[in-house]
């Protein structure tokens, strides 16, 4: 029965006249082995099921299926390899990975430029009568943060004489990701870390009055026991003391007084210019950190030009980062400009490859459900079926 049924499938999908298909990869076993699925990009139904990706596989299907005029993708090198050789298809690039990396792009900058806090221009912030003097655990992680700065130092040296990333990682011993990383920092790393939340949070308006009244840490935690406080006495005792730091200091107590670079990340993304309160802060943070600016404009006319669908901008604006040469954006623009025509495409014309993401999802979950119980035929007649 499954045999007879397979045959039917096989037989209707290959004489089924198909002009526009979607592609994309699915993985058997994660950074080892994949397929690929292919869709009907006027019906959004799958088409078929591709054992491997491997260039010869993606050949011979497209040979078999010459009606085919559109195809939208990804930039997966081998479907651009495959495709470059048949000159009758057009081929566009899935807009939501273009924002995708993008917002990859975005979130690198702003961690290689921005500190995880920023304080906010306030008076209070402004004058300091005198630092906190470091702990013992703090002083460590200074001198290990200046030795990081100095191995990226020695690595940029190195990549500047010539020498690739994965030979730098050979002679270093490190691993070529940590490698790359190094070589993209623009300065120190930073020393400040990311904030959990903790059950002292909701209470530390609290905690800062008792403190200003002069109450002990005891009492403090009685008080907050009434308060159905879930958190240890010594997570207080730690908040206390870093608050009597902060008094000795001459610094505010008041918590707020710093933005977080999660938040910063989120409102130059989504620039609003139209609420006030958030055009402040970023005036605020682009007149404080000056080398974001250029990173800055070029999302914002990224995004706009790909909202109004402006080729000739989106092409501008692509070439004159290139001429810019910024370490923190040369591999983006130099993987777009490598596949540069479908990119194009994909501004100019409506195709997108968005139906294809929920397919794949359901061939996932359908793979899941099949683990270890059936092989690829089976799994190929369940996703091509359509009652």
């Amino acid at each position: 029965m499954i045999r007879c049924f397979g045959l039917f499938i096989n037989r209707t999908s290959n004489l089924r006249f198909v002009p526009f298909v979607g592609i994309d990869d699915f993985a058997w076993r994660k950074g080892h082995r994949y397929g690929v699925l292919i869709c009907d990009g006027l019906t959004h139904q799958p088409v078929d099921v591709l054992p491997d990706r491997e260039k010869e596989t993606l050949e011979n299907w497209f040979k078999e299926h010459t009606m085919i005029i559109k195809v939208t993708r990804d930039r997966y090198p081998r479907f651009k390899e495959v495709l470059d050789g048949i000159s009758s298809i057009t081929q566009i690039h899935d807009r939501f990975h273009l924002i995708q990396n993008l917002w990859t792009l975005h979130d690198n900058v702003l961690r290689k430029l921005l500190p995880n806090r920023i304080e906010k221009d306030t008076q209070e912030n402004i004058s300091t009568p005198q630092e906190i003097p470091l702990t013992k655990s703090e002083k460590v992680r200074v001198e290990n943060a200046n030795k990081k700065w100095e191995q990226a130092c020695h690595m940029k040296q190195l990549k500047k004489q010539g020498y690739s990333l994965r030979k730098i990682s050979d002679i270093l011993n490190i691993d070529r990701r940590t490698v790359k990383k190094y070589i993209e920092m623009t300065e120190p790393p930073s020393l400040k870390r990311a904030k959990r939340p903790k059950p002292l949070d909701a209470f530390q308006q609290e905690v800062i009055q008792w403190e200003t009244d002069g109450l002990t840490i005891s009492a403090m935690y009685h008080k907050l026991k009434e308060k159905n406080y879930t958190g240890t006495y010594g997570a207080l005792k730690y908040y206390v003391a870093s608050l009597r730091k902060k008094k000795k200091a001459g610094q505010t107590l008041q918590p707020g007084s710093y933005y977080d670079r999660k938040n910063i990340r989120k409102i130059l993304w989504q620039n609003d210019l139209e609420d006030e309160k958030k055009r402040k802060i970023m005036n605020e943070i682009l007149t404080k950190y000056p080398k974001l600016r250029p990173f800055y404009a070029f999302i914002t006319s990224f995004r706009q030009a790909l909202k109004d669908k402006d080729m000739p901008e989106f092409r501008e604006l692509i070439l004159y980062e290139k001429d810019r040469q910024d370490p923190l954006t040369t591999h983006f623009i130099s993987r777009l400009l490598s596949d540069f025509p479908p990119t194009l495409n994909a501004i100019e014309l409506d195709e997108n490859n968005g139906f294809l993401e929920g397919q794949v999802n359901r061939l996932k979950t359908i793979k899941r459900m099949l683990y270890g119980r059936a092989s690829f035929p089976l799994l190929r007649l369940r996703i091509l079926y359509q009652p």
